[in-house]
């Protein structure tokens, strides 16, 4: 008898346990929708300034709308295609509603060195400045993004610059997502969402 009566105790604490759990989880659900918590990249019909090209989608259609502008050197050429990818993935628009233009600076600067001033490793600093414009050729926004990755000099000259291509990859790829987390914030504010 004192076994059923435990086991009786034990399946109501179960049951007000999970039942507290998930009154918890339903509280935490509603309390995110009251404060107005959306995905940035949700496809939302906020409405652009007048006079702006694209009328109706959201952040995700005006990022779709925008053409990347040739960047220079191999660097830029990655930049470019990593842009491309993350912000129109079906390709370059038609009828752009956006121009980005990125400048790249590129700098390395020998961070180890060992007592015979061979250096071992090397920092390789990518700077972006860009530019949105619409079509007419006005500067709708302007920024700046930058990132720094860190490769090893090694004795072998075919390493060495494998291990720099690899860095200046990591770091394109980095301001290549900089760049496009800054315009998605730059147009939902223009579309006033």
């Amino acid at each position: 008898m004192r076994l059923l009566s435990r086991l009786h105790r034990h399946e109501i604490t179960s049951a007000s346990q999970y039942t507290a759990r998930w009154c918890t989880a339903l509280a935490l659900a509603m309390m995110l929708t009251a404060c107005g918590f959306e995905p940035m990249y949700a496809e939302r019909t906020g409405t652009p300034p007048a006079g702006t090209p694209g009328q109706g989608g959201g952040v995700q259609s005006d990022m779709s709308g925008t053409r990347v502008a040739t960047i220079q050197d191999r660097v830029g050429q990655m930049l470019r295609n990593q842009l491309i990818d993350r912000l129109n993935p079906q390709g370059e628009p038609a009828t752009p509603l956006y121009y980005l233009t990125v400048r790249l600076n590129e700098q390395k600067d020998e961070v180890l060195t060992r007592s015979d001033q061979f250096s071992t490793a090397t920092n390789l600093r990518l700077n972006a400045d860009y530019d949105i414009r619409d079509p007419q050729g006005n500067v709708l926004t302007t920024g700046y993004s930058r990132a720094i990755t860190r490769y090893n000099t090694l004795q072998s000259q075919y390493g060495t610059i494998a291990a720099e291509d690899n860095a200046r990859e990591r770091a394109s790829r980095e301001v290549a997502d900089d760049i496009r987390a800054k315009l998605a914030v730059f147009y939902a504010h223009r579309r006033g969402l």
